[in-house]
């Protein structure tokens, strides 16, 4: 049997955790699926090494017949310009490929930034895959907008979700986290100003901020505001420490300026932790239009500020939108059914190529 290769990058972040998701062992194991690390960090000489190595493990396979799907995880700018070199590799051999769009700016990334030549190669990739998947609907929409004759299918992302609602956490002191890169597209510094307002209401509140990125322009921020004793920066964390973050939370606060469907929203429904968070790509259908969550205006610090009070001492709401967020994440992104999309779309894609072979 052929292999299924998936490439992604290979360090922290929300792609990663969504490929380390898919790669549960059955479905490994059924399908053979090989891992290929497209990324390990931003500096050109690890890029250029890391992508070279892609480039020629990847012909090797491609030399030996032995790939029957590459699935590519994509990102926009340069995530895009690497996977779509290394797909246009597998189209040239005659295998299908699978591009999976993550960015939340893929349409400002198409329509603001690159040129002619630059979108007809975008439409090109998405029209030649055997199968463009987007993360929510209203993102199937904007694909579809750049190139209509793309196959475009919808399939969220994944998170482990526990048999049942787990008890809400937090018996000390209040505390807000913030999983991800530190860095104003990620609103961590709208929410850093909107500490000191939150702590003229909840003077006992503590703000952990998890993530690498601009840890010492938040650090100055918070000294500057007075506000340096109840933020907590403990750097990129994961596995185990992530599980007890979430665990000590009393809510989760994502003021995006730009999303694609947020690992970290989906991992604080399915451990109860109530959501803050801002209407920005696919964060409304992810939490229901604000059924599973509190919505706020990207940039607003003021109504940031109120909605992160309100979550903090309003113990019936939070009971609501703990349990509406846990069921959501379990009918629609536990990972065995997102898993069975994904098969479906691996047996659609081989028996399209079979169907192709017997025709010649």
């Amino acid at each position: 049997m052929r292999r299924v290769l998936m490439i992604g990058p290979g360090t922290n972040g929300g792609i990663a955790a969504v490929v380390d998701a898919c790669l549960e062992p059955e479905f490994v194991s059924h399908w053979r699926i090989e891992r290929l690390c497209s990324y390990e960090g931003p500096a050109l000489p690890t890029q250029l090494r890391v992508m070279a190595a892609a480039g020629i493990r990847l012909l090797t396979r491609l030399l030996a017949r032995r790939l029957a799907i590459v699935h590519a995880h994509s990102a926009s700018r340069g995530s895009f310009w690497r996977k779509s070199v290394l797909c246009a590799l597998a189209d040239l051999f005659g295998v299908p490929y699978v591009f999976h769009v993550h960015s939340g700016e893929f349409g400002v990334f198409y329509g603001s930034e690159c040129g002619p030549a630059a979108k007809w190669w975008i439409r090109r990739t998405l029209r030649r895959a055997a199968c463009v998947i987007a993360l929510t609907e209203a993102w199937s929409k904007v694909l579809l907008a750049i190139e209509p004759r793309a196959s475009v299918r919808v399939i969220g992302n994944p998170v482990r979700v526990p048999d049942a609602l787990p008890t809400e956490g937090g018996s000390g002191r209040p505390q807000v986290l913030f999983l991800g890169r530190l860095r104003e597209k990620k609103g961590v510094f709208d929410l850093v100003r909107a500490i000191p307002l939150v702590l003229k209401r909840v003077p006992d509140a503590v703000f952990t901020l998890a993530g690498d990125g601009e840890t010492e322009a938040v650090r100055r921020l918070a000294l500057e505001l007075g506000v340096s004793d109840a933020v907590r920066l403990p750097g990129w964390i994961g596995g185990g420490d992530k599980d007890a973050e979430l665990s000590a939370a009393r809510v989760l606060v994502l003021p995006s300026y730009f999303e694609g469907l947020p690992v970290c929203i989906l991992e604080a429904m399915a451990a109860g932790v109530p959501v803050v968070a801002t209407p920005v790509g696919g964060i409304p259908e992810l939490l229901g239009e604000g059924e599973c969550g509190l919505l706020v205006p990207p940039g607003d610090v003021q109504a940031l500020a109120e909605s992160l009070v309100v979550a903090l001492e309003d113990t019936g709401l939070r009971r609501r939108l703990r349990e509406s967020a846990f069921h959501r994440a379990v009918n629609y992104h536990a990972i065995r059914g997102v898993l069975r999309q994904l098969d479906a779309v691996y047996r659609s894609v081989t028996a399209a190529g079979r169907a192709d072979a017997a025709s010649r």
